[in-house]
């Protein structure tokens, strides 16, 4: 498919885009202490901008050095930035992409009183959700000299060659966003109150002062949310009222998200139980009302979808933030024609929760994002034949990136199929699945050598005469030992993959109803090759070797995914375990998620029990006050606990110069320590 819209220039004011696709600005933290460009930052940029993108949104300037908004974001606030912004500028532009930088105040989001000893400001007296620290309320006087400081700012932005800039007015937060908010500002005087333009004023003087100052040649994007999406928030019937404001003070486009901040940014970046372009019927709205572009940005993965948005006249520019996280080369591969190519956004959130654990910004499924200095696509000068065992995640990662960089590879499994445990996880959530259908289409168009149904043994191995062995075998699963656990309506988590991978005993087909033990393993063997997540889903809706009523001992991530799974396929599910949390593997974003999904699908939890016994009517389990209870069930499900499996790394340590354990052979780590670690292997070779 061609992508004529898409693909096709535009206008923003003076500035001449190549085509429709904006990088939407992303904190990344990848700035200096000292709030300045690194070359990491210019490194990560520099690969969107060379992957085809149209206009690069760089991430929040601030205008005050005193208020920076986290440890390693950007300033805007001194001259001395001018001539390290000129540099990213150039870097840019020798790609063809536009670019232009976010500015602002962080107001009650700065970090002022770690650094500077002072308190945040905002509009009112309110507390920041993420650090917890309460901001001071402005006096109007103040605000002439603020509204200096971002003039000040847009100025050298400017001259560092800019060429345009973006003013950060959503999500209820930062100053101007806080000063718009009626959840945030609580003043009584001409910068506040219920009605919208006593409210609205400081950003129009902002953006009045800015525009007089730059002149009519330098375009200035306006951020807004366009609705809130919170209870007494801003609605989209007042975003329409003050778009003409914004356009007669100076605004030259609009980038429309939704939502407001929390501490998980809730209902600004949405997990995939929402649906996809969900801003895109509020950014048409404010399109009908305004004659400068509008640009959308919400849940819009593929240039399908972006194409139709543009062609139905519902925006006129395309912002586009995680998916460029996963894939730099998005546009690239839209304009040749290769859309299935793309490396799609799964959702996971590992891009929020990184930000929360490390203060850094991280992909799942492209561990280069960020350090593409450190993993430079380059051909080895040094070729060596590597064979990789286990075809999941990790293997196929590395399978591919060691391919890309010249290196001749062999990819073994056992199963007859590719995916390893990717294929029960693109199952049970179905996002993973566009992961997994990628990895297997790069490693064939990339003319890996790939074996499947191959037993792997030392004879195997030495016959390949490999220089380099990555083991990817996968984590042991180490099922909990409880009395009653071998009645039939007793599953392992490690007994349905066997099942599903046409490797099950004959202990594994006793728990299967009569009829489906009478196909027998050699059945089972012959169609697994065929039982793809999409086939699987679908066949799980008209049947399912359980009962209505399902418990499941465990609470990790893959547990906690297949009770919702479950659930979505009728069954009356608990799920129990020992540990205090659920998901403790992954952050607190998305473990968020997954505790109001849970509580939407009717799943109950018990966390903090111990399960001492299964009969054939029920599940017994002790509380944390030692109190015993029973739950009536129809199947139970060990999930089990995914431990380091280092059996097949030792015995191949004698086989080649250089053998590597990757994956959740290493212990449970989920995609991302997947991804990570084959990236990182597959570049020592």
């Amino acid at each position: 498919m061609s992508f004529p819209t898409l693909l096709s220039p535009l206008k923003i004011g003076k500035m001449q885009l190549r085509n429709r696709v904006a990088m939407s600005p992303m904190t990344t933290n990848y700035g200096s202490d000292e709030q300045g460009i690194t070359d990491r930052l210019l490194a990560y940029l520099e690969a969107r901008a060379e992957g085809g993108v149209g206009l690069i949104g760089v991430e929040v300037c601030s205008v005050d050095l005193q208020h920076r908004y986290q440890p390693q974001s950007l300033s805007l606030a001194e001259d001395r930035f001018i001539d390290e912004h000129a540099r990213l500028v150039e870097r840019m532009h020798a790609h063809g992409a536009m670019v232009q930088p976010q500015i602002t105040h962080p107001g009650p989001e700065s970090l002022s009183t770690f650094y500077e000893q002072l308190a945040p400001v905002g509009p009112s007296v309110l507390m920041n959700p993420t650090h917890q620290q309460a901001c001071r309320q402005l006096a109007a006087r103040e605000l002439p000299a603020i509204i200096e400081q971002y003039v000040a700012a847009a100025e050298r932005a400017q001259r560092a060659g800019y060429d345009g800039m973006e003013l950060h007015a959503a999500h209820a937060y930062m100053l101007l966003g806080s000063f718009l908010s009626p959840l945030r500002n609580n003043r009584d005087d001409d910068y506040g109150g219920k009605k919208l333009e006593p409210r609205a004023r400081l950003l129009v003087e902002t953006l009045s002062a800015v525009r007089a100052a730059v002149g009519d040649d330098f375009p200035i994007t306006v951020s807004l949310s366009g609705y809130e999406r919170y209870p007494a928030g801003r609605d989209l019937n007042e975003t329409q009222q003050l778009a003409p404001m914004l356009v007669a003070a100076g605004a030259s486009a609009f980038r429309v998200s939704g939502g407001i901040t929390d501490k998980l940014v809730t209902s600004m970046i949405m997990s995939s139980d929402f649906s996809d372009g969900l801003n895109v019927s509020v950014a048409e709205a404010i399109r009908q009302v305004v004659d400068v572009p509008v640009m959308v940005v919400g849940r819009i993965h593929t240039p399908e979808h972006a194409e139709r948005i543009l062609v139905q006249g519902r925006a006129d520019l395309i912002g586009i933030g995680r998916p460029l996280l996963a894939d730099p080369d998005w546009v690239n591969k839209a304009r040749l024609a290769k859309s299935s190519r793309i490396r799609r956004c799964i959702s996971c959130e590992t891009c929020i929760d990184s930000m929360q654990r490390s203060l850094q910004t991280a992909c799942a499924i492209n561990a280069a994002s960020g350090r593409e200095r450190e993993f430079p696509l380059t051909v080895s000068p040094a070729p060596k034949r590597v064979v990789v065992v286990g075809a999941g995640a990790a293997g196929m990662e590395a399978a591919r990136v060691a391919a890309l960089r010249g290196h001749r590879v062999t990819l073994l499994d056992r199963q007859r199929r590719l995916g390893g445990s990717l294929l029960m996880a693109a199952t049970v959530h179905a996002d993973n699945q566009h992961f997994l259908d990628w990895l297997c289409l790069e490693i064939r168009s990339l003319g890996v050598d790939i074996r499947l149904g191959q037993e792997v043994n030392q004879q195997v191995i030495s016959g390949l005469q490999p220089d380099a062995i990555l083991v990817a075998t996968g984590a042991q699963i180490q099922v909990p030992d409880i009395a009653g656990a071998g009645h039939r309506h007793v599953y392992s988590g490690a007994q349905l993959r066997r099942l599903l991978e046409g490797t099950a005993t004959r202990e594994d087909m006793r728990s299967l109803p009569l009829a489906l033990r009478g196909m027998g393993r050699w059945t089972l063997q012959r169609v697994a090759p065929y039982l793809t997540p999409a086939r699987l889903r679908r066949a799980s809706r008209i049947w399912l070797p359980l009962g209505h009523r399902v418990a499941i001992v465990g609470a990790d991530l893959a547990a906690i995914e297949l009770a919702e799974f479950l659930a979505h396929r009728g069954r009356r599910v608990h799920v129990l375990d020992a540990s205090k949390r659920l998901a403790m593997e992954v952050g607190p974003k998305r473990r968020a998620e997954h505790m109001d999904r849970l509580e939407r699908l009717g799943v109950t939890v018990n966390t903090q029990v111990h399960c001492t016994s299964i009969d054939r009517q029920a599940l017994y389990y002790r509380t944390a006050q030692g109190v015993r209870r029973q739950l009536p069930v129809d199947s139970v499900i060990l999930a089990g606990e995914p431990q380091a499996a280092k059996a097949t790394l030792e015995s191949m340590q004698s086989l080649a110069p250089e053998v590597h354990a990757i994956g959740d052979c290493n212990g449970l780590g989920l995609i991302a320590q997947a991804t990570a670690q084959a990236m990182a292997v597959a570049h020592r070779l």
